[in-house]
């Protein structure tokens, strides 16, 4: 995610490190899909210990709540950053503290951080009120149904009746009635967040469908086993995936239900693969790093965000004399000459990865881990 959100120009982006125009998969596609899966095997793994350790049913809701509180309240900070605080000379020549509140009036309301928190809360609530794995899976497909409902039936005139696309879906209607244009993703001049409500609801489907495979993991067989079944029905979620296609489009920013099966399965056969590699044949070469960056996963993406946001709003003078972004001026004055205006844009946001590689390295040596 970082690597993808980092380039050192937005016009200059090898095709593989964009999300699909629309309808499409790409492999940057797969990033969010894959970490809600993992977060709902970590929701099987955590809670499994914490109810073995003494936790009643009662700790763990209060614990889901106020970590999606929190990881919510992080995603409105990093949407709001920086608060009208001047960081180049136009801010500060039409700052005042008393227009630092008016930057609130019209921040935006979803992001990536709000869908993980409350994906995290609508799976983290079905898996302890549920009771039974049975009744989880059943919560898991009312997720998708009422998704499918929602965008299918013809519930609002011009919007929905089984549209995807851009212009009249219904995932776009319900954030335009519901939060409001100005708290929502703008580009250019469409008004569409990719992060929208009714689109949480096969998100987190798909985290739920990584809990039930936290919970086969958990189970008494081989490890071995297990992963090769797992891999074996990771293969057939994504083949029905792509068979659903014609009658639904694979469509990250609505997060359609052929996209839940296709980037699930995907899910599924990487884990097992990564697992085969590293608990049964013991390959920990070149692990280490992942390990970092997981060790600490909302430091390196808040502060890769603040990071990113700075650069950008802070300006100073290039070799022509002209204004520019201190984003612009490294990536322009270093990158683009080393090795040109793609790869450089690619080697930007190398950089910008081994920078916070390095930052989390100290951390995870001290043993600093920042939880909630």
């Amino acid at each position: 995610m970082i690597l993808v959100n980092n380039p050192g120009s937005w016009a200059q982006i090898h095709p593989p490190l964009r999300h699909a125009q629309w309808h499409g998969l790409t492999p940057t596609d797969l990033v969010f899909p894959f970490f809600l899966f993992i977060v709902g095997v970590a929701i099987s793994l955590s809670f499994g210990r914490r109810l073995a350790e003494g936790a009643t049913r009662g700790d763990l809701v209060r614990k889901i709540v106020s970590r999606s509180v929190i990881i919510f309240a992080l995603g409105l900070f990093l949407n709001g950053f920086p608060f009208n605080i001047p960081l180049n000379s136009t801010m500060a020549a039409d700052f005042s503290l008393a227009r630092i509140p008016e930057n609130l009036t019209d921040i935006r309301i979803p992001g990536v951080l709000q869908r993980i928190a409350v994906c995290y809360l609508m799976a983290g609530l079905a898996v302890v009120l549920a009771g039974r794995n049975r009744n989880r899976a059943l919560v898991a497909v009312g997720f998708l149904v009422i998704y499918e409902l929602l965008m299918r039936l013809p519930l609002v005139p011009g919007w929905g009746a089984g549209s995807f696309e851009l212009a009249d879906n219904f995932v776009r209607w319900a954030d335009l009635h519901l939060l409001g244009e100005a708290h929502l993703y703008r580009t250019g001049d469409v008004v569409f967040d990719p992060e929208g409500l009714v689109s949480t609801l096969p998100a987190a489907a798909t985290t739920m469908a990584g809990f039930f495979v936290g919970e086969y993991i958990r189970g008494p067989l081989a490890l071995a086993t297990k992963l090769r079944r797992l891999g074996l029905a990771g293969l057939g979620l994504a083949a029905a995936g792509l068979l659903v296609c014609p009658l639904e489009a694979v469509n990250k920013q609505l997060w359609t239900t052929s996209y839940v099966m296709l980037t699930g399965g995907v899910a599924m056969v990487t884990l097992a693969f990564s697992s085969w590699m590293i608990d049964v044949r013991k390959w920990r070469a070149g692990t280490l790093p992942p390990v970092v960056f997981g060790s600490n996963p909302l430091v390196v993406f808040v502060g890769s965000g603040i990071l990113a946001r700075t650069l950008v709003l802070v300006q100073t003078t290039n070799a022509q004399g002209q204004t520019v972004s201190l984003n612009r001026w490294m990536y322009e004055g270093i990158f683009v000459p080393v090795a040109g205006p793609v790869n450089g844009s690619l080697l930007y946001a190398v950089t910008n990865v081994m920078f916070w590689l390095g930052i989390l390295w100290v951390l995870y040596r001290k043993r600093l881990f920042i939880k909630i």
